[in-house]
Formats: structure tokens, sequence, C-alpha cells
């Protein structure tokens, strides 16, 4: 237990939206069961509403017809009463289906409303920690399980009394109901189950939205991961940092390698002279201007020259036009138009060089 809270208190960071959307894939979303009672209830007004006067006489006419015909039934005739009590389950399912559709779609739509379209049978997985005796009896007498208990307890109160401030308004009209026929019978029951059911409906909207938003921040504070969760997701999703760095660097390495044999096929390097060296290759027969092949600052540069002196490529001094160089053009590319200008006349030394070697 002391390893649970000390596990607990380290785990101070926000969820991650990966961690959410891996709990949401896995059925565990945070839900309320008073939003789902708030929607069974609605569907029960609906349901009143729009069936029970129609549900009532249907039920009259069956019990009064179904029964006054089995008066004139003989009872050594079973097969008949049989037959008459299928065609009364018939008619009670055909009265009943439309408030069990309503009940099923409003309680679907309670947790569509809460959490979305939720497609998963992660729940549905047999577990061990379910089933353990340990742990059951830890849930059963948890705070958690005591509080909602409280709370039932509360609701359960708060409702009662509701129901019997309205009873008693209508407490008159009630004892009445003795001398009235079956019919007002009826239409005055319905009055005060109507108003009863929206007397609870709005409490229940309120509980509802309340409960809500409770299991939401209880959702999220349980969701809630510690520092080192949150390294070790970042690592399995974006890669360990040292990893990346360590990638990063031999590709640059590698990439600097080539960079550095390509020199020797260099016409000219441009030079600061100590800190810039842009080293160029010019073939005029296929490309409109001269082609970068490698660039450096300071070790670097220092690292092109010498191969440029290795393999006899003369280095011309214009630190202008060699930090323009390093700066504005790319490796790989020809220069920009606006330095063709300032490149002539390295072009005409490489040729000045090339005609006196010739």
């Amino acid at each position: 237990m002391a390893d649970e809270d000390e596990d607990k208190s380290s785990k101070t960071e926000e969820p991650s939206e990966r961690k959410l959307t891996k709990a949401r894939e896995q059925g565990n979303v945070p839900k309320s069961r008073e939003v789902n009672n708030f929607f069974v209830l609605l569907a029960i007004l609906i349901a009143i509403v729009s069936t029970l006067h129609w549900a009532w006489m249907r039920l009259l006419n069956l019990f009064g017809g179904t029964f006054s015909e089995l008066g004139f039934k003989r009872a050594s005739n079973p097969s008949e009463i049989g037959a008459s009590m299928m065609f009364m389950s018939q008619e009670m399912f055909f009265i009943l289906a439309p408030t069990f559709v309503l009940l099923l779609v409003f309680a679907y739509f309670g947790g569509f409303v809460q959490n979305g379209f939720l497609w998963s049978f992660e729940p549905l997985k047999p577990k061990l920690s379910k089933i353990s005796i340990t742990k059951g009896f830890g849930r059963l007498f948890s705070i958690k399980s005591f509080a909602e208990f409280l709370k039932s307890l509360v609701k359960m109160v708060i409702l009662g009394a509701l129901i019997y401030f309205v009873l008693i308004i209508h407490m008159e009209e009630i004892i009445l109901l003795t001398g009235k026929s079956v019919i007002s019978m009826a239409r005055t029951v319905e009055i005060i189950l109507i108003r009863i059911i929206l007397a609870v409906l709005a409490i229940a909207a309120l509980l509802a939205i309340a409960d809500f938003l409770f299991q939401k921040s209880q959702y999220i504070r349980d969701q809630r991961m510690s520092r080192k969760e949150l390294k070790d997701e970042y690592k399995e999703s974006e890669g360990d940092p040292h990893i990346k760095g360590r990638q990063k660097q031999i590709r640059l390495d590698r990439a600097r390698a080539r960079m550095m044999q390509e020199i020797p096929n260099a016409d000219v390097v441009v030079t600061n002279p100590t800190h810039y060296a842009v080293a160029l290759r010019y073939d005029k027969a296929k490309e409109q201007a001269p082609r970068i092949v490698a660039m450096g600052v300071d070790n670097i540069a220092l690292r092109i020259r010498e191969i440029a002196n290795e393999n006899d490529v003369p280095l011309y001094e214009d630190p202008p036009l060699a930090r323009r160089l390093y700066a504005d053009a790319e490796l790989g590319e020809e220069i920009p138009l606006e330095m063709y200008e300032a490149v002539a006349k390295v072009v005409a030394f490489i040729y000045g060089i090339k005609k006196k070697a010739s």
C-alpha cells in the first residue's frame, strides 16, 4: 500500500494525448452513471407522454376481452386457455416493446454524449485483478466506495422528498381516484406520474452535469504520469534523444567525409583567409555557374585548405566573398545569381592559372 501511495504521489504531470488515446482504445474513459440515469428517465418520460394512453387502452381491451372470453371457456379445455395466454403474452410484448427500444437507445446515447462513439472489447477480457479477493475487498471498503454510498444515500433522500412533495400536492386527487372510472383513473395517474418524472428529471440533470465534471476530473487525475513515464513515452515515440543525437552526428560526419572527397576535384578555394573556406568547381560545358562542393569555418575551413594544398587546388583570398558564399549559398548547388559578378573575378583567376599551366 505504501508503494502504491508513493507511486501515486510521483504522478504529478498531466497525461499525454498518447496515453489518453491508448486508454480510450482499451475502453478506459470517464463515465458518469448519473448521465445514463438522466437519459433513462428522459426515455421513460417520452414513453409515458407518447405511448402510455395508447398502452392503457390496449391493456384494458386485452385483459377485459381475454378474461371475459376465458370465463365462457371450460376449465377442462387447457389448449384454448394456453392459446389465450400466448395471445396475451404477444400483446404485452407489442405494448412494452416501444418503451424497451427507447430505453436501449437513450441508454446508449448517454454513453455517446459523454465519450462519443466507442468500440472496444478490452473491458470484456478476463483479468485476474478483477477476481482478486484481496483487491475486491479493498474496492468494497475503500474511501471511494464509501463516498459513492453517501452520494447514493443523499440522492435517494432528495428524490424521496421530491416525490413526497409532488404526491402531497396531488393528495386530494389521489384520494378521489377510487370514485373515478378506470379511464379517468388512468388519466389522473398519468398526469401525476409525468409531473413526478419532470421534477426528478430536473434534479437528475443537475446531478448528471455535476457528476460528469467530477468523474472527468477524477479520470484525468488517475491518468496522471510521472516524469519518468513522460520521458519513457517520449523515447518510445520519438526515439532516445542521445541516440538521435548520435545518429545525427554520424550523418554529419558522413556528409563531411563526402564533402572532403570532392575538394581535390575543385577548381579553386575562396578563403577568408583563416576563418572561412568555400571550394568551387566550374564545368563550363555542363554548368551555367560555379558549383559549391565544400564549405566550412574554423577547423573545417583549415582542413579544406590543407586538402586543397595537398591536391594543388589554388586558394583565392577574398574575405567578403567567402563570408557571403558561406552565408547565402547552398552546398552542392550553383552559386546564386546575385553573386555572379563577384565570382566572375574568381573564374577569371581560375582561367588565368589554367592558361599559365598550359
